[in-house]
């Protein structure tokens, strides 16, 4: 099964478990994970809830701690093995979590475990880590995929004083991602769902191809002028493009300014091409150029040569029908002495071809132990191998 997180508004931490708990995810086990983390004085509940006419489920934390609380990373970890989580459970929230740890030390300029939690650390946090982790280890879906994170604007209040937004731990998380930006004095993408999406995505993209199954709405708190402030997460059958028959497009390009392919690229991944790339090519006179190539299937294909058209300076296109094979994606978290890494994994049926380690997970671990990064890519490929 697949799961997509559609960011219609935003996305943080309440939101995503509301979301996940509208789709039918139970929230007893999240109840009984913080009695056992000693979080009594934490009450959780959901609350049915409707923005702009759609119904949806609001996910209340109600945390009566008496002082503002500071947690280590260490102090997290420690909560999280007492807390019985399953293992899938538990790796998710710990990824979440080291993720943060990563990227509140940049900012401060401290080593991970040095980090002190603030606003993360607090009970209400803890709660929206935990319950999403606990949710999505309900649904075990094959592979997760989420739309661009959107990003508002503004500055807002922490507990260092007055930020900016995007606020640099949320920018520091979405190195290397694609996002885009509203015009909304306000803060949409949270550190924590930042952490939330880097942390359990495997491929963020437009509108993936599948067959829904059922739909869950998480209402954010904010009210948003001119759209519902609502995450929406989708779970469904992948449809697979293993086998069958495609469309090749092609342009040459040899006037055209660099830095516009990104943008061109970017905009056919989302309108439906299943894969875009480009390839240096000599043309007549000696020209140096650029092939544009992309694959999409009969339905997109008028709308994608339109875009080729009006995003970049060539006059003409060739198409071609090809066969394509393309092998069944998942992924899988393994343990290692540096913390969960995941591991993509493609093949045929039960049948494996290729397994790699999420390089974002690598780096983030490299970076908290201080080892090198083969160290940690040579731990997760260890442990993938003896675990199967």
């Amino acid at each position: 099964m697949l799961l997509h997180f559609d960011i219609i508004s935003g996305i943080a931490g309440d939101m995503t478990v509301g979301a996940l708990l509208h789709l039918g995810a139970p929230l007893e086990p999240l109840r009984r994970a913080l009695d056992a983390m000693d979080l009594t004085n934490v009450a959780v509940a959901r609350r049915e809830a409707s923005r702009h006419g759609i119904g949806c489920v609001q996910f209340v934390v109600d945390a009566q701690e008496s002082t503002a609380t500071h947690r280590s990373w260490g102090d997290i970890r420690k909560l999280l093995a007492r807390a019985g989580l399953p293992a899938g459970a538990r790796e998710r929230a710990e990824a979440v979590f080291a993720r943060l740890a990563e990227a509140e030390g940049s900012v401060h300029g401290q080593r991970p475990e040095d980090v002190l939690f603030h606003e993360v650390g607090a009970a209400d946090s803890i709660a929206d880590i935990v319950g999403c982790a606990l949710a999505i280890d309900h649904f075990n879906p094959e592979r997760i995929t989420s739309s661009p994170p959107l990003l508002g604007r503004g500055i807002v209040k922490s507990r260092h004083g007055e930020i900016p937004v995007p606020a640099p731990a949320t920018l520091e998380l979405l190195k290397g991602v694609s996002t885009k930006g509203l015009a909304v004095d306000a803060e949409l993408t949270t550190p924590t769902g930042a952490a939330i999406l880097v942390a359990m995505v495997d491929e963020f993209t437009g509108w993936p191809e599948m067959a829904p199954t059922g739909i869950g709405y998480g209402a954010g708190t904010r009210e948003i002028a001119g759209r519902p402030n609502l995450l929406r997460v989708v779970l469904g059958r992948e449809v697979s493009h293993g086998a069958g028959e495609e469309l090749l497009v092609e342009a040459n390009i040899d006037d055209m300014n660099p830095e516009h392919f990104d943008y061109l690229m970017e905009r056919l991944l989302m309108a439906g091409a299943h894969d875009v790339w480009l390839q240096p090519v000599i043309m007549k006179k000696s020209r140096p150029a650029v092939t544009l190539s992309l694959l999409c299937d009969e339905e997109h294909l008028d709308a994608l040569e339109r875009m080729v058209f009006e995003e970049s300076t060539t006059i003409g296109l060739r198409r071609l029908q090809v066969v394509r094979r393309k092998l069944t994606r998942r992924s899988k978290i393994v343990k290692t002495s540096f913390g969960p890494v995941r591991i993509k994994i493609a093949g045929e049926g039960e049948r494996v071809y290729t397994a790699s380690p999420e390089h974002g997970d690598c780096r983030q671990l490299a970076a908290q132990h201080g080892v090198p990064l083969k160290m940690v890519y040579a731990a997760a490929m260890a442990a993938w191998k003896t675990e199967g």
